[in-house]
């Protein structure tokens, strides 16, 4: 039999744990999950469905299919199989977090800036959540900032398609639905929803993002610029007090003069009356001394801003050339990933131009993942030949022919919530 333990009817010990005690090996986050409106997947969420669904993000799992040859994240990391046997998926995530039980909900708006320079403001849907970095090495890159996707449950998924009438475009209205996953994604993966990301929390809900480095040396600079003003102003109440002391003093003196007066003769009443003169034109002097000091204090303090203000100016300068040269890097890595598509999109030797068309058109907005999936749907839909030969090649380059199919080079798929778009799709069409 094996080892049993039974609660007695002694009342539990509760230990009085405080709000911010947690495990020290998390990392809190903050994730853009969604933007309003329609997105390039062909589905359409309004700010009323989306702040129903928001009530699910509570507890979702924060996932990713880590690749460590390539030492990044990848996609939503489902397999198809396709075999005699039929169709097989085969789920490769696994969870690095989730979302807070007691997470911030909101929405932002962000404006997107495309590969060609044309923006759009869009309102995201916002939350925070925690990661196991301590756990897992490579949870700290979605902590440096990576693409995320989420994922809808297919079963409680509800909606209907719609054509619009200005782009002559099909939408799946969703109009309501589940969070099932936030999926973490590689750094080269587009998400659907394109500024969708999962990163530190240094977007807050009233100030825009600003380089951490340059936040600091922001907030040293005024703190110093705030001590100086207030140590000058501490020397003037300091200087002030001595004065006013010094007065007293002079008053004193002057009333102990009066009195001696009184009994005394005429020529030390004229003595009396120079030293009063004498004290006046001390305090005279005093005052005038005085005056010298704030002027002096005012100087001071407004060279110390004068430099501090030159400094500032140099740091946004150096910002600037920073930001030059990440747009340049981008730049080069856009023109790059362009001739992977096209030798992608040309190693579908099998397919007609006509039936790459649609791909090819829109390349610049499909990632690598995008076109292969598309390409290897319809190679599936249009029953391909898979023996088919590359006239492109040399007979000795072809080896064994291709008898099974994947929508990747990790036989990886489209995410499951559009898999489920698409199986609703079909529902609706047979009705």
């Amino acid at each position: 039999m094996m080892h049993q333990s039974i609660a007695t009817i002694d009342s539990p010990e509760f230990i009085n744990l405080q709000p911010l005690e947690m495990n020290p090996l998390m990392s809190s986050c903050e994730i853009k999950v969604l933007y309003l409106g329609e997105n390039r997947n062909h589905s359409y969420i309004t700010k009323e469905v989306a702040t129903e669904m928001a009530k699910t993000l509570r507890g979702a799992p924060i996932v990713g299919y880590y690749k460590e040859e390539k030492e990044d994240f990848r996609d939503h990391g489902e397999k198809v199989i396709l075999d005699d046997e039929g169709i097989k998926f085969e789920c490769l995530t696994k969870p690095y977090g989730f979302v807070a039980p007691d997470a911030q909900v909101w929405f932002q708006k962000f404006e997107d800036v495309d590969e060609f320079g044309n923006k759009e403001v869009r309102e995201y849907l916002m939350t925070t959540g925690y990661l196991w970095t301590g756990q897992y090495e490579e949870a700290k890159l979605a902590i440096e900032g990576r693409p995320q996707s989420m994922e809808l449950d297919s079963e409680s998924l509800d909606g209907h398609w719609a054509t619009n009438n200005k782009t002559g475009m099909d939408f799946f209205i969703i109009n309501d639905a589940i969070f099932s996953k936030l999926c973490i994604l590689g750094e080269d993966v587009e998400p659907c929803f394109e500024g969708a990301r999962i990163s530190a929390p240094e977007v807050s809900k009233t100030f825009s993002k600003m380089d951490d480095n340059f936040k600091t040396t922001l907030f040293t600079m005024m703190k110093d610029l705030k001590s100086v003003l207030k140590g000058g102003y501490q020397m003037e109440l300091d200087e002030k007090e001595t004065l006013s002391v010094d007065a007293e003093n002079v008053e004193e003196t002057v009333e102990n003069k009066e009195v001696e007066t009184e009994v005394t003769t005429e020529e030390e009443v004229n003595e009396v009356e120079t030293e009063n003169v004498e004290e006046e034109v001390q305090e005279e002097e005093i005052e005038t001394e005085e005056e010298n000091v704030e002027e002096e204090e005012e100087t001071v303090a407004t060279e110390d801003y004068a430099a501090l203000e030159n400094e500032l100016n140099e740091l946004k300068d150096k910002f600037s050339a920073l930001e030059k040269q990440y747009n340049e890097l981008v730049s080069f890595k856009d023109a790059v990933d362009n001739e992977k598509k096209d030798a992608l999109i040309n190693s579908f030797y099998m397919l007609s131009d006509e039936d790459k068309k649609e791909v090819i058109e829109h390349k610049a907005e499909y990632s690598l993942d995008d076109i292969e999936a598309k390409l290897s749907v319809i190679c599936v839909r249009k029953k391909v030949n898979f023996e088919k030969e590359d006239t492109s090649k040399n007979d000795n380059d072809i080896e064994n022919p291709v008898t099974t199919f994947s929508l990747n080079e990790e036989n990886s798929v489209a995410p499951a919530w559009l898999a489920a778009l698409k199986r609703k799709k079909e529902e609706n069409n047979n009705k």
